[in-house]
């Protein structure tokens, strides 16, 4: 299977015990039912090889704690450990289409009532206490916080969130 029909779930970034267990990082907390997961495709030399589950299950939020068929101890285990993690892109469950996620804002472009269009919003930072909305424009880019105050307005279907940042706000960045 090739990276472009898949989409990456996470990184192995620790083992757990040294019976072969390890625990997968997953980037986006995206939900499974990972009772119906059969593999994980593990990405190895620029190639992505399929692992067989014989045990997965959340255990933290964004954490899977996943026992591998073939990998019975702690050595093997380590053979995978910092890989990045993907599944097929069939595999992504299905979302309402009216519910916005932080995912689908990426690529919007934001449009504001004073200063028309900034860009097109690049990522999006949840490790902060408020959730920071970077924007970039012609290799420039700026930032504020997802708030209502900020945020006016999002149209999913022409891919456009509307702002009202204040000058003093964009000055800084």
């Amino acid at each position: 299977m090739q990276k472009k029909d898949c989409f990456l779930f996470g990184t192995v970034f620790k083992l757990h015990g040294y019976k072969g267990d390890v625990n997968i990082y997953n980037d986006d907390d995206i939900p499974f039912d990972f009772s119906k997961l059969t593999y994980f495709l593990i990405e190895q030399n620029n190639e992505l090889v399929p692992y067989f589950i014989e045990q997965a299950r959340a255990t933290k939020p964004n954490v899977v704690l996943v026992k591998f068929e073939d990998i019975e101890n702690e050595a093997l285990a380590k053979k995978i450990l910092k890989r990045k993690v993907y599944l097929p892109k069939e595999l992504i469950p299905k979302t309402d289409e009216l519910e916005i996620t932080e995912k689908k804002l990426i690529g919007y472009t934001v449009f504001d009532n004073k200063h028309g269009e900034l860009g097109k919003i690049s990522f999006i930072n949840s490790q902060t206490s408020q959730q920071l909305i970077y924007v970039e424009k012609d290799g420039k880019e700026f930032c504020f916080p997802m708030h209502e105050q900020f945020v006016k307005g999002l149209d999913p279907k022409e891919g456009v969130m509307e702002v009202q940042i204040p000058d003093e706000l964009l000055d800084l960045n």
